[in-house]
């Protein structure tokens, strides 16, 4: 069995438990999210003005736009990172200025594949995998950058997704329903805490969710 097979009959085995366990964790890592952004609030002010600024730009003049090239190019490329992340070969990438865009792969197709652009921010993802090689994105600049990038992130994500989209139709729209809202939170918790302390600072917000969820699950 190839590696993408692998790959779609594990992913069909566990979406359902993902999606249950998305949607049972959420309360659990919101809470670790808020208590994130008030412990590190004074320190992280580069940080939440990208957020903001970007945010204000995108509300007053781009979600006015009809075309938004740049955004289905992100939306497309994540598509192909998590196909060959489960195993697949990417052969095709269209994206026009009208009439949105495709990716085409070799291999199994799987809801990860289908989902992945609502709750993966990738821009911003690569700009925190690239920070202890790129020191200028400690600097203030560099933190309102990556905070620009996540308010894009959260920005497309809210108006990409709704059940008239083709891969929340394919994933199926009561499992993103169950699914997407986990996902984004838990993604936004361990990028906000990356970029604030590093990966000890991820640690410590992943404790404090898992540790939260397994107390309140305990007793079932």
């Amino acid at each position: 069995m190839a590696l993408h097979q692998k790959a779609a009959a594990v992913l069909t085995a566990i979406k359902w438990p993902v999606a249950l366990l998305s949607l049972f964790s959420l309360p659990f890592t919101t809470l670790a999210t808020v208590d994130l952004c008030l412990t590190y609030m004074l320190s992280t002010l580069w940080l939440t003005s990208g957020i903001l600024c970007y945010f204000a730009v995108w509300f007053f003049a781009i979600r006015q736009w009809k075309y938004q090239w740049l955004s289905t190019l992100e939306h497309e490329l994540t598509h192909c990172l998590f196909a060959v992340l489960s195993g697949n070969r990417v052969t095709g990438l269209n994206v026009t200025l009208k009439e949105g865009g495709h990716m085409t792969f070799i291999g199994s197709e799987n809801w990860l594949i289908d989902t992945s652009p609502y709750f993966f921010p990738t821009v911003t993802v690569i700009l925190i995998l690239l920070m202890p090689w790129l020191p200028a994105l400690h600097s203030p600049a560099g933190q309102f950058f990556i905070g620009v990038t996540l308010s894009y992130h959260l920005t497309s994500t809210w108006t990409e997704t709704h059940s008239g989209q083709t891969d929340i139709q394919k994933a199926g729209v009561l499992f993103c329903w169950l699914f997407l809202p986990g996902a984004n939170v838990a993604f936004l918790g361990l990028v906000l805490s990356t970029a604030i302390g590093g990966w000890e600072t991820a640690g410590s917000w992943f404790e404090s969710a898992s540790l939260s969820f397994i107390q309140a699950t305990r007793g079932f």
